[in-house]
């Protein structure tokens, strides 16, 4: 009978997981947490594993904290806002990007065979960025092509699958180990990191960037290391690494854009041209800690360091020049950030828990090259989380999370264009989180 439910709640979370739109930013390009509950604790978890979905996130060591089966399915509905706002001289403008509700998935499972022994599979959905700006005539960056980027769209989505084990050595410490197998989509228009099609260059501008707009998906493979360490009875300390995730390059079938270069001539207009872009997922460091001043109430905190400036596709050798010398974009130009996670749960009695927590993370975008990331706005650093947990039956619980990021914003010089010419990113989100935890304790 056991087995039953598990493999119909199993096959309901792969349904899921394979059918909705993976996540948008909060740290980075990163969610801060994944899952209702981690949500809840403001993604903080290194060192306080109370969800397997935070746990396969954080620090695959803490998989040994649960008894017996333990499965969990959580559904967050992410809502960024987005705004791009230029002036040129005494022209000047903002537009909205299109925004919806987008569903995150995440799912896992865990079994514990004995006191040493803890193994485990997740599927999460934890990172991205995106944009769906129109065409406006009122906001010079948007405005028609070649003056403006005319339309920009940007999609980038990354999935990640982590099969995990953790070993307890003695009675205090647990190590983990996570195999990361990450699927990643992109899709921009226009697409900068590829040289335009120019007929005569200098003012005024005649340079046409080409769409990567066929969506093409690449697959990258990293690891996850964790140490957890039961210092007392109820306080703990942690540390994990997760390795950057190599990515193949995405690759698309496109075409030079140029349309007053004739068919005929190089860089012709409608003639076929491939695109290629390395994109890569950095690595990351956590170090956390966790205490139970009394049984019913759990702290936690987590340090996190991102390596961005070393990753392909967000490295920037030089963040005064990001063109080549053929006017493509050489990378985001993104520094490496750390972020602060904090959380506390409080079990009410044995049916009800509330969770509330606060995350702050660095922008990693300089101000200066707010021009080159309109298509990735990754941009806020502030998010107050609540949530609550409510035990239907012994086994059984529903999860509730809602997060907000604050509003933050990035103001640089527009390439290209006459001095005191800018461009300004702003960026703020909400997300509500439904999860479902089975546990046979």
């Amino acid at each position: 009978m056991m087995r039953r439910v598990f493999a119909g709640l199993l096959v309901g979370g792969v349904l899921l997981f394979a059918g909705a739109t993976p996540a948008r930013a909060t740290d980075g390009h990163f969610l801060h947490g994944v899952g209702a509950v981690n949500n809840a604790m403001g993604g903080a978890g290194v060192a306080a594993p109370v969800s397997i979905l935070g746990t396969f996130y954080l620090n695959p060591a803490g998989l040994i904290a649960f008894d017996g089966l333990r499965v969990e399915f959580s559904f967050e509905m992410f809502k960024p806002e987005r705004t791009v706002a230029s002036s040129v001289g005494p022209f000047s403008g903002a537009t909205v990007s299109k925004s919806e509700f987008t569903p995150i998935p995440a799912m896992g499972f865990s079994y514990k065979i004995n006191d040493k022994w803890a193994v485990g599979l997740g599927g999460l959905g934890i990172g991205g960025f995106g944009v769906d700006y129109a065409q406006d005539n009122t906001n010079p960056v948007l405005g028609p092509r070649p003056l403006g980027f005319g339309q920009v769209f940007s999609s980038y989505s990354l999935l990640k699958f982590t099969p995990a084990v953790a070993f307890a050595p003695s009675e205090n410490i647990s190590l983990g180990f996570s195999a990361n197998v990450a699927w990643a989509t992109l899709t921009v228009d226009p697409a900068p990191f590829a040289s335009p099609a120019v007929t005569t260059p200098g003012p005024p501008p005649d340079a046409y960037y080409s769409r990567a707009t066929g969506t093409d998906g690449s697959f990258g493979f990293g690891f996850q290391a964790g140490l957890l360490w039961d210092v007392s009875d109820n306080f703990s300390l942690g540390a994990s690494y997760s390795s950057p995730l190599k990515f193949d390059d995405f690759k698309w079938n496109s075409m030079w854009e140029n349309p007053n270069i004739p068919p005929t001539a190089e860089m012709g207009f409608g003639t076929f041209r491939e695109l290629q872009f390395a994109l890569d997922m950095p690595g990351w460091g956590s170090v956390g800690l966790g205490w139970n001043p009394t049984p019913a109430l759990t702290l936690a905190a987590d340090f996190r360091y991102y390596w961005y400036e070393s990753t392909e596709g967000f490295k920037l050798d030089n963040p005064e020049q990001p063109f080549d010398q053929f006017g493509a974009v050489q990378g985001f130009g993104w520094e490496n950030i750390w972020a602060l996670a904090t959380g506390l749960q409080y079990q009410i009695n044995d049916t009800w828990i509330v969770r509330g927590g606060y995350n702050y993370a660095e922008n990693p975008i300089p101000d200066g090259l707010s021009f080159i990331n309109i298509p990735a706005p990754a941009l806020v650093q502030h998010h107050a989380t609540l949530g609550l947990s409510v035990w239907v039956t012994e086994s059984i619980a529903l999860d509730f999370s809602y997060y907000k990021a604050f509003e933050n914003s990035g103001t640089g010089p527009m390439f290209g264009a006459p001095e005191g010419s800018t461009v300004t990113n702003t960026l703020s989100e909400d997300a509500f989180s439904l999860g479902f935890t089975f546990d046979t304790k």
